[in-house]
């Protein structure tokens, strides 16, 4: 009678539980996705969240965004093949933006994350 008594006050406890939990999921704001921009310079301040491709067609030579981890440093890549080291980026049709391989700050931060379809995912 005392396990039956145990597993009843679980599922109980489970019931009541777990409605918080999903109410706590759905109501979390999510991240919007980093979206790109075309310039043909880098602008001299930097919107969160963006990333700016700077070049002409394209002929891109740099990207520039905003450090995603808060620390509001910014980040300047290259994109010319010549030069090491290089990054390659991918604009999407919804406006996102991928960038190979993974950005990894080397000073500062130290950040390290891939962009993925404008969404950050951590090393």
């Amino acid at each position: 009678m005392n396990m039956v008594a145990d597993v009843l006050r679980w599922l109980w406890s489970a019931l009541l539980f777990f409605p918080r939990q999903l109410a706590a999921f759905w109501s979390t704001p999510k991240p919007r996705p980093i979206r790109c921009i075309r310039v043909e310079d880098f602008p001299a301040t930097l919107e969160s969240a963006t990333v700016y491709l700077a070049g002409e067609g394209t002929n891109l030579w740099g990207a520039a965004m905003i450090c995603p981890c808060g620390c509001a440093e910014v980040i300047e890549l290259n994109l010319l093949k010549q030069v090491r080291p290089c990054w390659s980026a991918e604009e999407h049709a919804d406006g996102t933006v991928s960038l190979v391989p993974s950005v990894w700050r080397q000073k500062g931060c130290k950040s390290h994350f891939f962009l993925r379809r404008g969404g950050i995912e951590w090393c």
